[in-house]
């Protein structure tokens, strides 16, 4: 794989412009892809014309497809020597995939940057509202940069062909950056739309994203904040991580994941008195829109948390009348991302005078329970040769 013809040029979009490049493939049935990150025009000065942004966008599709990766540009010294780290990490969690060669030129040390302008990603979303609202002065030092901008991405959560769905998003976290005196920067990008997604999102690509995203303007700030999500409990393989999310950081800009100590619970319970969140919060990727469905597990355990603190009510962004402990009681909480979270929701709910809400959760314990061993049992009876189960 080799990144070829990058430029930065006007954007197809009236009034933007965008850092591009192609990428050719040794495999598959595309030989080359057009790969682009687009921002108003105002703000072309920033993008970069080196070779860390296609480095962290590259670097886990690479592993996927196990081809060498070639970048024709200067890539920061501590991000190239990281990419090796990176793969092994990745490899580590996920045995398919491949170490593969990097090839770079080493850039020259740059003079020390003026710039000392934090940024943060913002989607509206639990993570993202805790990491713009909590207290930086109290924060480890690494996380103790003020945050100036927040960066909103059409096309990760949101898909570039549903642009009503995104502005309106857009329109909710500007008033959100107006209210607390920040600008919003706003990016569009075709990376999901392209073969990289063949690099899974959330287990292997999320972080090497946004990394991207941040790269793609990193002249512009020296800390870009990503939040962080699970607490130190959950530090599982995941597509963005305390482990590896770090490593993408260069001489310049710093790659921090955010907030890495707070479980959910923790967040919401910080946030949930806030007005802009009342307003704002988007929690929900299963519809690919601005909305909130209200129904899917994600929905469930904010919207079940937001409860217990007394707030759901004023969350105007969920359906009105779409929540009730029946639902939660239904829940397959079988997997392991649903079964950590209601363990948490569950030590909340008591500690919060709730015992209506730790019933239900053992209720929706107790039936998953049951429904895995009806689930394993047939698996084995699967695997029973059939002149064994009377065929």
């Amino acid at each position: 794989m080799e990144l070829r013809d990058v430029r930065i040029e006007d954007s197809p979009e009236p009034g933007h412009a965008r850092l591009r490049g192609i990428v050719q493939y040794e495999t598959g049935d595309r030989a080359s892809e057009e790969y682009w990150f687009a921002v108003p025009a105002r703000h072309a000065p920033a993008l970069s014309a080196s070779g860390n942004a296609w480095l962290a966008c590259l670097l886990p599709l690479a592993a996927t497809l196990a081809e060498p990766l070639r970048i024709p540009l200067p890539v920061d010294r501590a991000l190239l020597a990281n990419a090796e780290r990176l793969l092994r990490i990745w490899q580590a969690w996920y045995p398919h995939l491949a170490v593969v060669p990097v090839a770079a030129d080493i850039a020259q040390p740059a003079p020390r940057s003026a710039v000392t302008r934090g940024a943060a990603f913002f989607s509206g979303g639990v993570d993202s509202f805790f990491t713009l609202l909590r207290d930086r002065d109290t924060a480890p030092p690494a996380e103790r940069r003020p945050i100036a901008e927040l960066i909103a991405v059409h096309g990760f959560d949101i898909p570039l062909g549903r642009a009503a769905a995104f502005e309106r998003l857009r329109d909710r976290l500007a008033r959100v950056a107006d209210a607390l005196g920040r600008d919003l920067l706003e990016v569009a990008t075709n990376l999901r739309s392209t073969r990289w997604s063949a690099a899974q999102w959330s287990h292997l690509a999320h972080g090497a994203g946004l990394a991207a995203v941040a790269l793609a303007l990193e002249s512009r700030f020296d800390t870009v904040y990503i939040a962080g999500g699970g607490g130190y409990r959950g530090l599982h393989p995941w597509g963005s991580h305390s482990v590896t999310d770090p490593l993408f950081s260069t001489g310049h800009t710093a790659i921090v994941y955010d907030a890495v100590a707070y479980l959910r619970t923790e967040k919401i319970e910080r946030i949930a008195e806030s007005p802009l969140v009342h307003d704002a919060l988007h929690v929900c990727y299963e519809l690919e829109t601005d909305a909130n469905c209200g129904v899917c597990h994600k929905c469930l355990r904010t919207m079940l948390t937001l409860d217990i603190c007394g707030s759901l009510g004023r969350c105007t962004t969920f359906p009105r009348d779409s929540f009730d402990l029946e639902q939660v009681a239904r829940m397959d909480c079988s997997h392991f991302a649903d079964a950590r979270e209601f363990e948490d929701i569950r030590r909340f709910a008591v500690a919060r005078g709730r015992p209506d809400v730790a019933r239900a959760i053992d209720r929706s314990v107790a039936s998953s329970r049951r429904r895995m061993r009806l689930r394993n049992g047939l698996r084995w009876i699967r695997r029973i040769p059939a002149r064994l189960r009377g065929r």
